[in-house]
């Protein structure tokens, strides 16, 4: 690493949550859809007690740092809305419900910081963009069902 020229900032190295691993019982059998092909990745526990996925398939591996990633991935675990899919498959649909239900929790969020009076530009944007990309996800969703509906 230091080869590249790049700083080691160690205040930032061991930011996980206290005591460390905390909460990571939790996730013990819990999936992570992968950003690329939606299957369903192991949450592991890395030897600092962090979580981290691994998709072979896809050559990508995902790190949860610090106490707000680590603490939302936890909370999307517990609210149940990791659902991991293909999208080849059956349950892409539940991939995308997945996508949709992140979606929503995003926009809930973002809609808890804003102001009362005042609007903040920021926060109103934020909440344009995650609409627009419920509204391409829903698209896709009614797609897809579309394509495989029922014939009698």
């Amino acid at each position: 690493m230091r080869e590249l020229g790049l700083k080691q900032n160690s205040a930032n190295v061991n930011v996980t949550l206290v005591p460390l691993g905390a909460g990571l019982e939790d996730l013990r059998g819990k999936k992570f859809p992968c950003p690329l092909c939606a299957d369903g990745l192991a949450i592991l526990a890395s030897k600092r007690g962090k979580p981290y996925c691994v998709c072979n398939a896809c050559g990508i591996q995902l790190f949860f740092r610090g106490r707000t990633g680590i603490s939302r991935l936890l909370q999307m675990v517990k609210r149940e809305i990791l659902i991991p899919g293909k999208a080849d498959g059956a349950d892409y649909g539940t991939a995308l419900f997945g996508r949709l239900q992140q979606l929503k929790s995003q926009k809930e969020e973002f809609e808890g910081k804003r102001g009362l009076i005042f609007r903040d530009a920021d926060v109103e944007n934020a909440i344009r963009i995650v609409d627009s990309e419920i509204e391409t996800v829903q698209g896709e969703l009614a797609k897809r069902a579309k394509e495989t509906g029922r014939r009698e």
